[in-house]
C-alpha cells in the first residue's frame, strides 16, 4: 500500500512493492496491527457489496497480512475454512497465533502456495497495484479457484483515481511500484487469463475520521477522500467460468 512521507491512508497494508518472504512485516509489528484494525470499515464494505453467500465455503485471502479479514469471515460469515498467504513472514506468524481454534491456515508466500486448490471464493484488498506481473497473479488465482468461483479484488490505486494518481507519481520510484494500471488494463489481463470480469464501486458507509491510531488521517482533504471512497474504490469480480453443461 502507499507508504512513505505523507502516504494515503487507505490502500492496502504494505509499504511499497511486495517484500521478500524473509521480511517479517510490511511496516513493523505495531504498524501492521494498527493498519489491520483500521481496515474494518473496508472489510465490512466488501461483505456488503459481494453477491454470494459465504457460509460453509472455503475462502482464499490474497495478501492476508495478520489474518484479520479471515477471522472476520469465520466469526461473522461462518466460512468453513480459510487460507491466507502473504510475503511478510512475521505477519503470518501473528496470523497463526491470532487464529486460535478457527479453521484457518496461513503461509508466507509471494503467490498461491502449491496445492492450494478448489476455493469457493478469493479476496484481496489493494494487492493488484503492487504486482509487476499481473498476468501471473491472475493465472495463479484462476488455478486455485473451483469452477464458477469468484475472486473479489478491491483496487483504489489505479489511473482513474486523481488522489492515487498524484500519490503514485510521487512515490513509485522510491517504493519500486509498477506502472499505475488503468482499470481497463486490469480487465484485459484477467479476461486474458480466462475470467469473466465485472466491477462495482465499493459500498462504503461511514469513513472513520477520528480515533484512528495507524496514521490514517482523513481529516485533511476530507472531500477528496470521500470522493475517493465513493467513486474510485472499485471491487472487481473475476469469476472462473463453469464448464459447459
Amino acid at each position: 500500500m502507499p507508504g512513505g512521507s505523507r502516504s494515503p491512508s487507505d490502500p492496502g497494508g504494505v509499504v511499497g512493492s511486495v517484500p521478500p518472504v524473509s521480511d517479517p512485516y510490511w511496516r513493523g509489528a505495531a504498524e501492521d496491527e494498527a493498519m489491520q484494525d483500521e481496515h474494518g470499515f473496508i472489510w465490512r464494505a466488501m461483505l456488503d457489496t459481494i453477491d454470494i453467500e459465504l457460509r460453509g465455503r472455503r475462502v482464499l485471502d490474497v495478501g492476508c497480512n495478520r489474518g484479520g479479514f479471515l477471522r472476520l469471515l469465520v466469526d461473522a460469515a461462518g466460512i468453513a475454512e480459510g487460507r491466507g498467504y502473504d510475503p511478510a513472514s512475521g505477519a503470518i506468524e501473528d496470523a497463526r497465533r491470532l487464529a486460535g481454534r478457527r479453521p484457518l491456515t496461513f503461509e508466507a508466500a509471494a503467490s498461491v502456495p502449491a496445492g492450494w486448490r478448489g476455493f469457493d471464493a478469493a479476496f484481496s484488498h489493494e494487492v493488484l497495484y503492487l504486482l509487476h506481473d499481473l498476468a501471473a497473479h491472475a493465472a495463479a488465482v484462476f488455478d486455485a479457484l473451483a469452477p464458477g468461483a469468484p475472486y473479489f479484488a478491491v483496487m483504489g490505486v489505479h489511473a482513474g483515481s486523481p488522489l492515487m494518481s498524484a500519490w503514485h507519481a510521487s512515490a513509485a520510484g522510491e517504493l519500486g511500484l509498477p506502472q499505475l494500471y488503468e482499470p481497463g488494463q486490469v480487465v484485459e489481463v484477467f479476461a486474458g487469463a480466462g475470467f469473466d470480469v465485472s466491477v462495482s464501486r465499493l459500498r462504503i458507509r461511514f469513513v472513520p475520521v477520528t480515533g484512528t491510531r495507524g496514521g490514517h488521517d482523513h481529516t485533511r482533504e476530507l472531500m477528496d477522500w470521500l470522493d475517493y471512497y465513493g467513486r474510485d474504490k472499485l471491487l472487481f469480480r473475476f469469476t472462473r467460468p463453469s464448464p459447459p453443461a
